[in-house]
């Protein structure tokens, strides 16, 4: 019987010390220092995939437009709303930055799209070209 309650001793002296040493205050603070860093670098980190997310869309939209812009002028009998077109291919998928500028010049050798983009301190601006080529002048002086 005594043998049964030095062990019972035993084992709650090893249980506190177990407790004592697991809740010390200064893992508490460490912790309190060490999460709030994880929790910044997290919302950085989808900043980021943000940012490159629409700066993908953007450049994509952009070079479309650019495209189409080509085709408009080799195609005497078309007229294509260019910026709208731009705007109808980024609704609704940007995440970040929703407010756009977007510029669109035509030259007789090239079309070229520009669009800016802002939010806070991150910017974007993307610039795509297409060059308008006539092959079928080049073939007739071929011939």
């Amino acid at each position: 019987m005594v043998h049964i309650e030095q062990d019972r001793r035993e084992k709650r002296i090893t249980v506190k010390s177990i407790v004592k040493r697991a809740a010390r205050g200064s893992t508490v603070v460490e912790m309190s220092y060490i999460i709030p860093m994880f929790l910044g670098l997290f919302v950085l980190i989808m900043h980021a995939v943000f940012y490159y997310h629409d700066k993908a869309v953007l450049n994509g939209a952009a070079s479309e437009t650019a495209i189409l812009g080509v085709q408009a002028e080799r195609r005497e009998d078309t007229e294509y709303d260019l910026e709208g077109f731009f705007r109808e291919r980024t609704n609704g998928k940007l995440i970040y930055m929703t407010d756009i500028d977007i510029s669109v010049s035509e030259t007789d050798e090239e079309v070229t799209v520009t669009a800016a983009a802002q939010r806070s301190f991150m910017k974007l601006k993307i610039t795509q070209k297409a060059l308008i080529v006539k092959p079928e002048e080049n073939i007739r002086r071929m011939n």
